[in-house]
């Protein structure tokens, strides 16, 4: 008992999707069948069924068809495509018992932290301004302590006199650089 039936899809334009996939061809040696339809794809509001087996597209026969055969015959058929379907059923819902019966159990992933084996170590590098720092300030006095203690406001770079300030921005040794209006 086959029934035939012929379904009309149209859209706009290439960029809207008909709504449904493909499967099988001579070339996967399956018949060419309809997987899956999205819900409210056109597909679905035509009236087509995921198992519908597909035997003509735009009044050309798939039985001899290749999978990228049909892609291409769906291609030409630009944004008017007839399916010409059958809806007997049984051997599609046999193929797609047997790939749902081979599919494999679920499997659980426990996430555990990795152990450490080793890897690259790292320099302890401090930075110059750090270094520079640590070399001008006093060890007892930190800016921190003192604003904690209500003793002081914090440091500025603008308390200090140019020559007062820090080594870091003096150039040692001789450089290219000469202030503005000064001779060689």
């Amino acid at each position: 008992m086959s029934n035939q039936a012929v379904i009309e899809l149209r859209r706009m334009d290439n960029t809207q999707p008909w709504g449904f996939r493909l499967k099988g061809g001579v070339d996967q040696g399956i018949p060419l069948h309809v997987e899956h339809v999205q819900p409210k794809g056109r597909g679905a509001a035509a009236g087509l069924l995921p198992g519908d087996l597909v035997v003509g597209i735009s009044g050309t026969s798939t039985e001899h068809m290749t999978h990228q055969g049909v892609k291409n015959e769906m291609l030409r058929a630009g944004n008017e495509l007839d399916l010409t379907i059958q809806r007997d059923g049984s051997l599609i819902a046999s193929t797609t018992s047997a790939q749902k019966s081979t599919a494999e159990a679920r499997s659980e992933v426990v996430e555990q932290p990795l152990p450490k084996l080793g890897g690259p170590t790292f320099k302890n590098i401090t930075p110059k301004t750090y270094q520079v720092l640590a070399e001008t300030l006093p060890d007892s006095v930190t800016p921190q302590s003192e604003v904690a203690s209500g003793g002081g406001r914090p440091a500025s770079i603008f308390d200090r006199k140019r020559e007062e300030r820090s080594e870091y921005l003096k150039a040692k040794g001789q450089t290219i650089q000469k202030a503005y209006g000064e001779q060689q």
